[in-house]
């Protein structure tokens, strides 16, 4: 693992822990969507692997029902302990420890109650398939992308090819009157 990326993680998580005790999803979500870039430079498992971890984390503690369940408090104490345990895995580089520990926060997901187990294989089938198009997105082909999260190209194309991230205009030009505009007001110039 690059020590970039690994320093990335271990910040992910820990922003996550607190993200998922404070019940802040809009952090736990833009958390997910920080190691994408990693994902794409480095092509790192690793980070692809908490960025799928936490967005399905997020998927389950969006749904207001689960927090009823009578199992809600010992699940929620026990995802954070894992969280905290891949933390210490990874400071400590154990990557196996780290990647069980993720192993073990799905396994939980799962067993939240006997209905959750077929809901998460949505929501992680889904997940891959959104963080692959925007690995895609940030310049890697279908084909690769599509590996690096271990779901078929197949189930990625209709994704991708109906979102309009693509289109999105990166290079967009100010107008020259903006330009001078901002150009007067950076020397305080009228």
């Amino acid at each position: 693992m690059k020590p970039v990326a690994k320093r990335d993680i271990i910040d992910v998580l820990r922003k996550s822990l607190k993200a998922i005790r404070e019940n802040d999803l809009s952090s736990l979500r833009e958390q997910s969507f920080r190691t994408v870039h990693n994902s794409s430079i480095y092509q790192d498992e690793y980070s692809i692997s908490i960025s799928v971890v936490l967005y399905s984390i997020f998927k389950v503690l969006e749904k207001n029902n689960y927090k009823g369940h009578k199992d809600w408090g010992k699940f929620k104490k026990s995802l954070l302990a894992e969280l905290k345990q891949a933390i210490n895995a990874l400071e400590k580089d154990n990557i196996k420890g780290y990647g069980a520990g993720l192993k073990r926060v799905i396994s939980h997901l799962k067993k939240l109650d006997k209905n959750v187990g077929m809901y998460m294989e949505d929501i992680i089938r889904s997940t891959k398939v959104k963080k692959a198009s925007n690995i895609h997105g940030h310049g890697l082909s279908i084909g690769r992308a599509a590996d690096l999260l271990g779901i078929t190209k197949w189930e990625l194309m209709p994704y991708s090819g109906n979102t309009r991230t693509y289109e999105a205009k990166y290079n967009i030009s100010k107008s020259i009157k903006d330009r001078i505009l901002l150009a007067r007001g950076l020397f305080g110039v009228k």
